[in-house]
């Protein structure tokens, strides 16, 4: 029965990106992104999360500045990441992907209708177009979401970050926002298998501007993986706290 019911909940995540893809597709001529920002933040995030059976718990929101569009760069531990995030930040997010997914009916075609920036990474002349890309639609409007290691943690612990966004802020000066994922991983782990969880996500204090500006790549490279590194330890410290708390509540109900 579990494992009917498992598979029924993978065959519901699909239909509800194709329909989310669907849709983005088919109005994408709308201006300001057309139904994305609806459909990423009211439909396709918080639906997959509701399939899932996961909750979610998000801190840390008045870090975002209203009004002011940066990059937000997260750990990466799941394909679930991406609608936790679009169900936790309060504007549209929007991705630098691997040219690939352009082949992938519908999803793909909806991604570049609506302004999604495409990188290919066997060609290292369009890879820097792609930057330059993403950097002047961040200026125009988008906010990114980006994923520095560049893959999934099979260990769970923050790998190397690569360099590719970190030139895109640099084009342009963009504020960086660490982001901060605790959960996702067992709701969707590396092995496909789809589970009920809690998802914690902690957003941290911007890099500036100006100290974008005034750092090299490999400075705002180490900087930025500090800041995520203290920022996963502080929130995982909050968790801990928060789950010893409540069990010490439920034990302490028991013996009443």
């Amino acid at each position: 029965m579990k494992e009917i019911v498992r598979l029924l909940k993978s065959a519901a995540v699909v239909i509800l990106c194709l329909i989310s893809a669907f849709l983005v597709l088919i109005f994408s001529w709308l201006p300001k992104g057309g139904v994305y920002p609806w459909v990423s933040q009211k439909l396709w995030g918080p639906g997959l999360l509701k399939l899932a059976g996961a909750r979610m718990q998000v801190s840390g929101l008045e870090n975002i500045k209203r009004g002011e569009h940066c990059i937000f760069y997260a750990n990466h531990q799941s394909y679930y990441d991406i609608p936790a995030l679009c169900a936790a930040v309060p504007e549209p997010l929007y991705f630098i992907a691997k040219h690939e997914i352009l082949r992938v009916p519908i999803f793909g075609w909806g991604m570049y209708a609506i302004g999604m920036v495409f990188v290919d990474r066997s060609n290292p002349e369009k890879a820097r177009a792609s930057m330059a890309r993403a950097a002047k639609g961040i200026k125009k409007g988008k906010s990114i979401l980006a994923f520095p290691e560049g893959t999934r943690t099979k260990s769970g612990m923050l790998q190397p970050f690569k360099k590719g966004i970190f030139h895109v802020a640099k084009k342009g000066n963009i504020p960086m926002v660490p982001v901060a994922i605790h959960g996702s991983s067992k709701v969707l782990p590396l092995s496909g298998r789809l589970a009920s969880g809690h998802i914690r996500v902690a957003i941290g204090a911007p890099i500036s501007s100006a100290t974008v500006e005034a750092s090299s790549i490999l400075e705002l490279s180490k900087q930025a993986h500090e800041a995520l590194v203290e920022l996963l330890s502080e929130s995982a410290e909050g968790l801990l706290r928060e789950n010893s708390t409540g069990r010490a509540f439920r034990e302490s109900e028991q013996t009443m």
